[in-house]
Formats: structure tokens, C-alpha cells, sequence
């Protein structure tokens, strides 16, 4: 008997749904029936119907999603290069900093060379004229010796000669 009951019951269910669409069909859409997929649907039907209008309206509806992909296509393109023109500009960018920066060193570099030798070729003055000095002190003092040498020569030639003189004399 409960056989029967279950039989009978799933006899009436798909008699009973068989009227009505599935919802795999797509004539279903949230619980209503969508006349989108039933062309002939709710219009006028026999032989004077001219099917050309869909065509056209499905030709239309086809041109239309081509524009809007190829619209996409093209804002995805500007997009992109967009993108692209911005890295390219940062890398300049990057790139010009750095040579910058590089040059900026290289002339710090060139500078503090040009100091040292300036200071090297300054202390080398330096050096060269408190050794000149010196020499000259040197050089005046050789020559105040000899001065005093000759000097003392004429002193004691001088001292010579009177002394002579003086001995003459006395004689």
C-alpha cells in the first residue's frame, strides 16, 4: 500500500509539473515566466508575422555589444597605456635623479681633489717659503759672520798696523 501512496503521488507531481516550465528551460526567472526566451510569446501570431524585425533587433543588439566590448577594449587600452607612460615617466624620472645625484658627487669629488691639491700646492708654499726664509736667515748670518770676520781682520790688521807704527815710533 505504501507503494501504491508513493507511485501515485509521483505520478501526480510530474503530471502536475509538466504543465509548468522547469527552470532549467529559462522560461523561469525569480518565479516568473520570462517571455524573453519564448519569441512567439504574448505577440501575434500567423503567417503575415515578418520575422526580419527580430533579426534586425538581434542584428542591433549584436552591433550594440560589440561597441560596448570594443569601447571596453579601447578604455582598457588607454588604461593601460596610460599605465604605462606614467612607469616610463617615473623610470625617466629615476633615472635623471640619479644622473643627478651621480654628477653632483662626481663634482664634490672633483672639488675636494681641487682643495686637497690647492692645500697640498699651499702647504708645498708654505713649506718652500719658510725654507727660503730660513735660507735667507741662513744666507744673513753666513754673511753677518763674514762681515764680523773681515771685521776683525781690519781690527786686528788695523790693530797690526799700530801696533807696528807704535813700535817704529818708539824705536
Amino acid at each position: 500500500m505504501a507503494k501504491r501512496l508513493i507511485i501515485l503521488s509521483l505520478a501526480t507531481t510530474f503530471l502536475a509539473v509538466g504543465c509548468v516550465a522547469f527552470p532549467e528551460d529559462g522560461g523561469y526567472y525569480n518565479g516568473a515566466y520570462d517571455d524573453r526566451y519564448d519569441r512567439d510569446y504574448d505577440r501575434v501570431y500567423g503567417s503575415s508575422y515578418d520575422y526580419r524585425y527580430e533579426l534586425e533587433r538581434d542584428r542591433q543588439r549584436w552591433e550594440y555589444q560589440q561597441r560596448q566590448n570594443h569601447l571596453e577594449l579601447e578604455r582598457k587600452k588607454r588604461v593601460s597605456e596610460r599605465r604605462q607612460w606614467e612607469q616610463n615617466r617615473q623610470k625617466q624620472f629615476e633615472w635623471e635623479r640619479k644622473k643627478r645625484e651621480q654628477q653632483h658627487l662626481l663634482e664634490q669629488r672633483k672639488r675636494i681633489a681641487e682643495q686637497r691639491r690647492n692645500n697640498q700646492s699651499g702647504w708645498n708654499h708654505q713649506k718652500r717659503e719658510i725654507e727660503r726664509k730660513r735660507a735667507e736667515q741662513q744666507r744673513k748670518k753666513v754673511q753677518i759672520r763674514q762681515l764680523h770676520k773681515v771685521q776683525e781682520k781690519r781690527r786686528d790688521h788695523r790693530r797690526d798696523s799700530n801696533h807696528r807704527e807704535h813700535q817704529q815710533r818708539e824705536r
